[in-house]
């Protein structure tokens, strides 16, 4: 039976949703760099398509089996092909009044949007870009691990709430599922400023899958000291992919992502630091002892 909801569900980086024709049990399913219709089965991953942001805001539908990006493609149809955000792959999703969405996707041009429609023709994909719409439900799939994920560095730095957070600190947890996903992305470096740390079989879990674990311990609402923000650059510095979190991924992730930022020698202002998530006036405050040492 195919899941319940009609596929109204909102947009949000890092979650997974599938995508169906809306009020049927037919799914967008990758299959190769092809994008089908196929009836839902339960578990496919080939249906399923991890939402995620570029460090411009734009939104991308990565699959989950093929680890591609939704775009448009050759013979103006839908295709799965590329790793890495291009202008093809920014997608825009318009909520329907009627329900469901419209999907459009950019065409050469970052400023041209074009509906995506049902093929009529089998010389077509099964999807074209056209005049008029197809549409199309959303349907996330509950309990999705990093909420909130989004590429600040794409293929390099990351942000995201904790694993698992539902509101506390202490639900972070790392398990089969949450490695699976950071290695999804490719991601091998983690940097912690949850005030909870892993538990030692936690941790041996990342190491036998070859992720590195930085835990620096701050409480929410407080600062980062000096010492500390040294401890995030030498943690990121030479790393692979990293992923930077602390619990729901705002003031703590902000603050440690602003220190990178700084020490790779950006100027940052009041407003970079409250785009990058920083909440407090001790936060800022501490940035900008942050870059005055930097700049000495």
């Amino acid at each position: 039976m195919f899941p319940p909801r009609r596929g109204n569900d909102s947009l949000d980086a890092g979650d997974t949703y599938l995508i169906s024709v809306f009020g049927t049990n037919e799914m967008l399913t990758a299959e190769g760099k092809n994008v089908c219709l196929r009836e839902y089965q339960e578990g496919n991953w080939a249906q399923m398509w991890i939402c995620e942001t570029s460090s411009d805001d734009r939104i991308g539908m990565r699959n989950r089996h093929t680890k591609m990006l939704l775009g448009w493609g050759e013979h103006h149809g839908l295709v799965c092909a590329v790793p890495h955000f291009r202008v093809s792959e920014w997608l825009t999703f318009t909520w329907l009044s009627v329900g469901g969405y419209s999907l459009k996707v950019h065409c050469g041009d970052s400023d041209k949007l074009r509906p995506i429609q049902r093929a009529e023709s089998k010389r077509w994909p099964e999807f074209k870009v056209g005049e008029g719409c197809i549409q199309l439900g959303l349907r996330k799939i509950r309990d999705s691990v990093f909420r909130r994920f989004e590429w600040v560095i794409p293929g390099h730095l990351a942000r995201s709430s904790a694993p698992y957070y539902d509101g506390e600190d202490a639900d972070e947890g790392i398990n089969e599922t949450s490695i699976e996903f950071l290695n999804n992305y490719r991601i091998k470096n983690i940097i912690s400023l949850n005030s909870v740390e892993l538990s030692p079989r936690q941790r041996g879990w990342l190491r036998a899958a070859g992720i590195s674990y930085s835990h620096i311990k701050t409480m929410e609402y407080t600062a980062v000291t000096q010492e500390q923000f040294d401890q995030i650059w030498s943690a990121y510095d030479k790393a692979r992919a990293t992923i930077v979190y602390c619990g729901y991924g705002d003031g703590r992730t902000g603050m440690a992502i602003s220190a990178i930022q700084l020490f790779q020698g950006r100027v940052l202002e009041t407003n970079d630091y409250r785009e990058n998530g920083v909440q407090c006036p001790s936060q800022m405050v501490a940035l900008n002892a942050l870059s005055d040492r930097i700049n000495r």
